[in-house]
């Protein structure tokens, strides 16, 4: 089994790295630190649920491969409010800068519903788990 996890995680950095270098993360660094917290924070969650599935908690990491998209949801809902929260006028510049931001607050649906498909395989290739 943890041949499988290591070989199967060990693919999944190099497509990681390969969408790196192809210029599809090219956005990342653009993202404002209300994002950057929720991706932490959902990155942790996530990490547990790997934690889980090393020592063939299936279970336990299950539960966690569900429950990564419910909680990017909720960030990305949160970062939406944080985004209108922050228009005080209705300049071009202040509408500009909230649709930027509103943009930006689906950054964590996406990490979570990857990071659920990424759990997902690795629950299923290592344990033979349904998920």
């Amino acid at each position: 089994m943890r041949p499988r996890f290591v070989i199967l995680n060990a693919m999944m950095a190099a497509v990681l790295i390969a969408a790196w270098r192809a210029g599809l993360l090219d956005a990342v660094p653009a993202l404002g630190p209300d994002e950057a917290i929720m991706l932490g924070a959902l990155g942790v969650y996530a990490a547990a649920g790997f934690g889980a599935a090393w020592f063939g908690r299936w279970q336990t990491a299950r539960h966690v491969a569900n429950g990564v998209p419910m909680w990017a949801l909720a960030c990305t809902g949160l970062g939406m409010l944080l985004a209108v929260n922050g228009l005080h006028s209705l300049t071009p510049a202040a509408m500009a800068q909230v649709f930027r931001e509103l943009a930006f607050a689906i950054a964590p649906n996406i990490a979570g519903v990857a990071l659920m498909a990424w759990l997902r395989e690795t629950i299923w290739w290592c344990g033979g788990e349904r998920t």
